[in-house]
C-alpha cells in the first residue's frame, strides 16, 4: 500500500501533496499557477519535481490558485468557509482572525459562496500593508476572481453580490488562526477533494432548466478534428478522468464538469487534433458531470495487421502499415523482383 506520507511536504499547517500535482506527474505540464502567487520563493524544483522549501510563511495565498487543491492549509476548508457564511449574519471576510489570506479561495469557490443565497463583504485594506502583496500580485488577483465570480452569478440570474469594504476590520493577530489550528506533527492532510465539487453541488440548488454561458476560468470546452486517430493518449493521461470513451469505444466522450482546463490532452496529442475553445456551455451539462460526444469513430480492421483503426475512407489499410509500406517501398519492389 502506498505511503502518501512521503509524498507529502510540509511547513508547520501548510502541505504541498505531491502526488496531486499536475507538474510533479505529467511531463507534458508546465503549471507554474502556485509559483506565481508566492512572494517567498517557497516552491522550488528537485531533479525536476515540485517541492515546498522552508521559505514557506503558511499564509495560504497560493491555495486558490492550484487546480487540483494539491496545497491545504490545516485548519481550514471550505466546508468550514460555506459553514461561516451560512451561520453568520452580516459577512465580512478578512484575513485576520480565523481565515487565511483570501487568495486561498478560488473563482469557483467565490461562486460557491455566493450561491448560499446572501451578498457578503471581503476587507483587503490589509493588502496594502501585506509583506505577501508584492506589487500588489495577491490583491489584483483576489479582486480578479471575486469579479468573476459576481459575473458569473448574475448569469444565473442571480442578485447576491460581493463587495469590498472600506473601513478596515478589528485588529486580530495573524497568529490567531495557527495558534487555533496547530497540526499534529504526523498529520496527513486528507485527499484533495474532486475537482469543482462544492460548486456543482450549490448549482443543482439553483438550475431548474437548461442555461446557456459562456465558457470562463473553471468552464472548458473542447472540440476534436477529424484528424483524430483514436490513438486514446489523451484519455490515458487526463488527470481527472473528463475525457472517456464508451463501452465499444467508439466515441470520445467529453465531461466539463470534471475538466479543469490543464492542457495536457492538447499537450500529447501528436495529431494536435483536441482543441480548447471558446464557446456556450450549458451549465445543466457541468453541474451534473453529463458526457458530450466530441468525435465518432468508424472503426473497421486493417487488412493489412487486421487490428481496428479508425477509418477516414478509401482504402481499409491503417495509417501505421499505410506509412510503412511507403517508408519502405523500396525493400518490397526488391523483395518482388528477386522471384
Amino acid at each position: 500500500m502506498l505511503d502518501r506520507t512521503l509524498y507529502i511536504d510540509r511547513i508547520g499547517a501548510f502541505a504541498l501533496d505531491r502526488l496531486a500535482c499536475l507538474r510533479n506527474e505529467y511531463a507534458n505540464n508546465d503549471c507554474q499557477e502556485c509559483l506565481k502567487q508566492c512572494s517567498e520563493n517557497a516552491f522550488v524544483f528537485e531533479q525536476g519535481k515540485l517541492r515546498l522549501s522552508a521559505l514557506c510563511t503558511q499564509c495560504g495565498a497560493c491555495m486558490g490558485a492550484c487546480p487540483t487543491k494539491a496545497l491545504s492549509l490545516y485548519g481550514f476548508s471550505m466546508q468550514k468557509a460555506l459553514d461561516f457564511v451560512k451561520k453568520e449574519g452580516d459577512v465580512v471576510l478578512t484575513c485576520q482572525g480565523d481565515m487565511p489570506c483570501l487568495g486561498a479561495l478560488s473563482v469557483d469557490e467565490w461562486c460557491t459562496l455566493l450561491l448560499q443565497g446572501k451578498s457578503f463583504t471581503c476587507n483587503l485594506l490589509e493588502c496594502a500593508s501585506c509583506e505577501h502583496n508584492v506589487h500588489g500580485v495577491v490583491e489584483q488577483t483576489i479582486r480578479a476572481r471575486i469579479g468573476e465570480a459576481n459575473d458569473f452569478v448574475a448569469t444565473l440570474h442571480k442578485k447576491e453580490r460581493i463587495s469590498f469594504s472600506v473601513t478596515k476590520p478589528q485588529e486580530h493577530s495573524r497568529r490567531a488562526f495557527f495558534e487555533r489550528f496547530i497540526t499534529p506533527a504526523k498529520r496527513v492532510p486528507s485527499l484533495p477533494e474532486a475537482t469543482l465539487f462544492h460548486l456543482k453541488k450549490a448549482m443543482k440548488t439553483v438550475l431548474s432548466t437548461s442555461l446557456k454561458v459562456d465558457s470562463s476560468s473553471f468552464l472548458h470546452a473542447k472540440e476534436i478534428l477529424p484528424t483524430c486517430d483514436n490513438c486514446k493518449e489523451c484519455v490515458q493521461f487526463c488527470p481527472t478522468s473528463a475525457l472517456s470513451y464508451n463501452g465499444d469505444q467508439t466515441q470520445l466522450l467529453f465531461q466539463m464538469g470534471k475538466c479543469i482546463g490543464c492542457g495536457i490532452c492538447e499537450a500529447i496529442c501528436k495529431k494536435e487534433a483536441i482543441k480548447s475553445v471558446k464557446k456556450e456551455v450549458d451549465l445543466i451539462n457541468f453541474a451534473y458531470d453529463r458526457a458530450e460526444v466530441l468525435i465518432h469513430h468508424d472503426l473497421q480492421v486493417c487488412l493489412t495487421c487486421k487490428c481496428a483503426f479508425s477509418y477516414k475512407g478509401g482504402e481499409k489499410v491503417c495509417e501505421r502499415c499505410s506509412c510503412f509500406e511507403k517508408e519502405h517501398a523500396e525493400m518490397f519492389l526488391l523483395a518482388s523482383q528477386s522471384h
